[in-house]
């Protein structure tokens, strides 16, 4: 019997946006414990560009990032990672899901989300999604990048009336950090272009500072926290404008930076924390949660049907957008 086929975004070799294809591919069949997952949308972000050109920005991911995408051809077909949609198959072992179920999550290194169907397991990081949260605001926020900030707050312990920047605040993590620092009812200053200073202003950022412009590192301003989704921004620059017990978060680091948390955790001073965030359906939970009450609102800058994603990848290359990115897989020559 002939396999039913699904459009998805395809991949032979590395490079940018042109060398991606729509193709026609297999259904997948889901194994005994996984799922099989109709996509009604998924988030075109930065894990995307690092599996199609093969190459992470971060120095300690660089040999493992092509051990996992691939040295000389991608290992990895069909990107897509945040996504939402719903539950169309399950094996005979899965007890988590059912059937007609509204779920979001990611894929993690699996990818595969840029199609208009996906298998998982059902100990991926997944979760349900209420009715009340729209497919296209669940794959915005970002599972990924919404965990990350999540767990960026808590680890840091941000206080009401904190002195809190965030640097990067416009990208995926810093725009869940900027809203989630806020609700914790802190002062919280972005990091960002003047083209996303309303964007995180928007947020409930209090103050943006433009990087093109200005150091923040430079300014005399103290902070009791600042979380870094940008860069590696050295102990040297951060130390003099932390507060006493301040706290420098870093989403990407290095060698030089983990020896610095090694010098300054637990001293009861200032600290540098080099931070990776575990995932877990639990802290989805949460998230959506949050999308319900209005604590987390995502920003979709554009939205792109299926015969669309390659532009999609494009625009987020080109950096032609002022927040999210959305893949509609069951959408085709939309208007």
């Amino acid at each position: 019997m002939t396999k039913k086929s699904m459009k998805a975004l395809y991949q032979e070799k590395f490079g940018g946006p042109e060398i991606l294809q729509i193709r026609d591919l297999p259904i997948p069949e889901p194994k005994d414990n996984e799922v099989l997952i109709k996509v009604e949308a998924a988030h075109m972000g930065n894990g995307d560009q690092v599996a199609r050109t093969g190459n992470s920005p971060w120095p300690l991911m660089k040999i493992p990032a092509k051990i996992i995408m691939g040295f000389f051809k991608p290992k990895i077909k069909v990107p897509g990672g945040e996504f939402s949609g719903v539950v169309e198959r399950v094996g005979k072992e899965v007890t988590q899901y059912k059937v007609g179920e509204r779920i979001f999550g990611f894929t993690d290194m699996q990818f595969g989300a840029h199609a208009q169907f996906v298998c998982l397991p059902q100990t991926a990081p997944i979760a349900t999604l209420p009715d009340e949260v729209s497919f296209e605001a669940a794959a915005a926020i970002g599972g990924s990048n919404a965990q990350t900030a999540m767990h960026f707050i808590n680890v840091a312990n941000v206080q009401p009336g904190d002195q809190v920047l965030i640097n990067g605040a416009s990208g995926g993590i810093g725009r869940v950090a900027t809203q989630l620092a806020k609700a914790k009812g802190a002062i919280v200053t972005g990091t960002c272009s003047a083209q996303n200073s309303a964007l995180v202003l928007a947020l409930g950022a209090d103050h943006t500072i433009d990087y093109h412009k200005t150091d923040f590192t430079q300014q005399g301003k103290k902070y009791d926290v600042i979380i870094d989704c940008a860069g590696f921004l050295p102990w040297r620059k951060v130390e003099p404008v932390l507060t006493p017990k301040g706290r420098h978060l870093l989403a990407m680091f290095g060698f030089s930076h983990l020896f610095k948390q090694r010098q300054t955790k637990g001293k009861g001073g200032k600290q540098q924390l080099c931070v990776l965030a575990p995932a877990s359906p639990e802290k989805l939970k949460e998230i959506s949660n949050r999308l319900v009450d209005g604590t987390l609102k995502p920003i979709i800058s554009h939205r792109f049907p299926m015969n669309k994603a390659i532009d999609a990848a494009w625009a987020y290359e080109n950096k032609t957008r002022e927040g999210c990115i959305v893949v509609l897989p069951q959408e085709w020559n939309a208007k």
